[in-house]
């Protein structure tokens, strides 16, 4: 058996301001475009409210969750459910009452199941729930990069254009916003909401425009996520090419501490336990 592949994980925050806006669809897609490059990629579901990430995956069956293994009653790979490449992990829990929920768990405990699973991924993302809500910020709290989601409307842009604010404050790098259900009939065009960005946020730009595509709702019907029921559609173009420059060669600045590994963990850590 060969030496074991010491890995660089990377935790990103799925977020938008506000629900409808594709996030789930768009966890699951990338995560398996991200899968096709190579990357070992885990979802955890913190979006406990709508819980439809394991219904896109096609995933019908969870008996397990992450809170049965952090409360010593399950294993790690009890828990992990793989479709298409990507492990799914539901989380059990509301993130903004895990800290009362996990307050009896021992914390080294808490610290081994995170460095477990970090051991084997490439790329966490976390599935948060839509808002300004609790959950949302210890969703953001626990990642080391956030990728904001908005559809292009105003009442979109506005609320996201809180989150990321929100995620400036906990040091949550962000690269760039993902506008999904971009088109000619939106209510606000991409330069424009360019502009906007650029006037609020300075360095930040728009990363992908994921069109509107009649293929993604035929794909949900169907019960398989768009990248693998038509790969060459413009939606899942798109989101290839977003996983290919998250997985790009300009790695994000944090990489490079020399404490980078340790604190994407600590975060996690720091989330559930309120401590680290």
């Amino acid at each position: 058996m060969g030496a074991r592949v010491r890995r660089k994980p990377r935790s990103i925050s799925i977020t938008s301001g506000k629900g409808g806006t594709g996030k789930t669809t768009l966890s699951a897609n990338l995560g398996i475009a991200l899968a096709t490059l190579g990357k070992q990629v885990t979802i955890l579901d913190a979006d406990l409210a709508m819980a439809n990430l394991a219904l896109i995956m096609g995933i019908h069956q969870i008996r397990t969750s992450f809170l049965d293994v952090l409360k010593g009653k399950a294993k790690v790979e009890d828990t992990i459910h793989e479709n298409y490449g990507v492990r799914v992990i539901p989380t059990g829990f509301r993130f903004e009452e895990v800290q009362e929920t996990l307050s009896g768990v021992d914390h080294a405990r808490v610290r081994r199941v995170v460095e477990e699973i970090l051991g084997d991924t490439d790329f966490l993302l976390i599935d948060a729930p839509a808002g300004i809500q609790d959950a949302t910020l210890f969703s953001i709290a626990s990642a080391r990069e956030m990728l904001p989601v908005c559809n292009p409307t105003y009442t979109s842009l506005v609320d996201v254009y809180k989150v990321i604010r929100f995620a400036n404050v906990m040091g949550a790098w962000t690269r760039g916003l993902v506008v999904n259900r971009a088109g000619k009939q939106a209510e606000v065009p991409v330069d424009e909401i360019e502009d906007f960005l650029k006037r609020t946020l300075e360095r930040m730009g728009v990363i992908a425009q994921i069109p509107e595509d009649p293929k993604v709702q035929e794909a949900e019907l169907e019960g398989v996520p768009v990248v693998v029921y038509d790969p060459d559609c413009s939606a899942s173009v798109a989101i290839h090419e977003l996983a290919e420059v998250i997985a790009g060669k300009a790695e994000p600045p944090y990489l490079r501490e020399s404490k980078a590994v340790k604190e994407t963990t600590d975060r996690l850590v720091r989330v559930l336990t309120g401590r680290t």
